[in-house]
């Protein structure tokens, strides 16, 4: 499972994603409870969670493009110094005004720069270790995502500790982290020939035709809706239906955080008893319960637990995923693949705007059962897929 790192440039690209996530999740385990504090509505809570990702769609697809075509350290280093922009934005609001204004900004990073790493990746681990490296990638993420929280959930034990420091020490961390991609990351592409014409939509109407591509991007669209909806609403539950406190909440993602890093550090285990279909399916169904189930949750035991299962169930279909694109795409659409993924995945997330009006009528519970029927449905593409995954 960890065979690969000894290789120093995937090694280097690992800690990417371990740093990135100690920071995220370190503000994600109180994002939604900052905003709540700063007087927000429903709404402005999912537009706020929302712009931002609905503006990296727009951008997400071209970032893959110049990937491929410019090279990844680019694509890699210019996301993080506008995200370093929005974080700052964040340690000095005082309105929800301010936040959106810091989501806008966001936006501009072009999403997520994972699909940038996963095709680094693909390009320097050798083929018969790809799947491997990318569960290595994913280890090394949810290990970061479950650091972040317990330092956040420790931090806010101290008196003198309030949700606005914790986002000016995340944004002085950013400043590091982005010094350490300027000066450890180095390019990866292959520079193809200047000369050499790429017809990028000849190459997506390609991808589109593909039988695993569309089952993939249609799953991750119906998984991540579902995914959006238990990350939004259930620390609003927590607070507001169960009377949770700061830090019962913030540590909440520790639980989720400890399953998706025990389901990555067993993957290579698991995948080599269970055919990704069968594993697939199986992280599909455990989430719809896990959704279903947290209409019924009534205290913080029950909360954690949902929360654990639910990270069981996130870490295996988003590693099964990436690795099915990783695995089927080539050097000269690998970018492209990966963006188009993580762009459906941003449309899952955004899609929980239509929520709002429902919850407003019929409450926040109700809305875990809508979740919980949306990640069982999006089991059909990889039921109705006939071909090999």
């Amino acid at each position: 499972m960890l065979n690969t790192i000894h290789n120093p440039k995937l090694m280097r690209i690992y800690l990417i994603p371990l740093i990135s996530m100690i920071l995220g999740t370190m503000t994600g385990a109180i994002g939604i409870l900052f905003i709540l504090d700063l007087g927000a509505t429903v709404f402005e809570i999912n537009l706020i969670t929302t712009i931002s990702s609905a503006m990296g769609i727009l951008i997400i697809v071209p970032f893959g493009m110049l990937s491929d075509r410019l090279g990844r350290r680019p694509t890699v280093l210019y996301p993080r110094i506008i995200t370093l922009f929005g974080i700052f934005i964040y340690a000095i609001a005082t309105t929800p005004s301010h936040l959106i204004i810091a989501s806008i900004i966001g936006g501009f990073a072009g999403g997520s720069f994972f699909p940038v790493l996963l095709s680094m990746i693909g390009d320097v681990a050798k083929p018969e270790e790809r799947q491997e490296a990318i569960s290595t990638f994913y280890l090394f993420s949810s290990i970061g995502m479950f650091i972040g929280p317990i330092i956040t959930t420790a931090l806010l034990t101290m008196p003198q500790m309030t949700l606005r420091t914790i986002y000016q020490i995340v944004t002085v961390a950013q400043v590091g982290f982005t010094i350490y991609l300027i000066t450890q990351i180095k390019e990866t592409q292959i520079k193809q020939v200047e000369s050499e014409k790429v017809d990028y939509k000849y190459i997506i109407a390609q991808l589109l035709k593909e039988k695993y591509f569309l089952s993939v991007i249609l799953m991750s669209f119906l998984y991540f809706f579902f995914n959006s909806i238990m990350n939004t609403y259930i620390p609003i539950y927590g607070r507001l239906n169960l009377n949770l406190s700061t830090a019962e909440i913030a540590s909440i993602s520790t639980f989720r955080s400890i399953a998706i890093m025990i389901i990555r550090f067993s993957s290579a285990t698991i995948l080599s008893k269970l055919s990704n279909k069968t594993l697939l399916l199986s992280a599909i169904f455990l989430g719809g319960i896990t959704g279903i189930t947290t209409f019924f949750a009534s205290n913080y035991l029950s909360i954690i637990i949902i929360m654990f299962f639910t990270g069981l169930s996130y870490g295996v279909v988003l590693s099964l995923g990436s690795s099915i694109i990783s695995i089927n795409s080539t050097t000269k659409n690998r970018g492209i693949a990966n963006s188009l993924h993580m762009a459906t995945m941003g449309i899952g997330n955004i899609t929980k705007m239509i929520t709002t009006p429902i919850v407003d009528v019929f409450g926040v519970s109700v809305i875990f059962l809508i979740g919980g029927i949306t990640a069982f449905s999006s089991a059909l593409p990889v039921v109705l897929k006939k071909s090999k995954t």
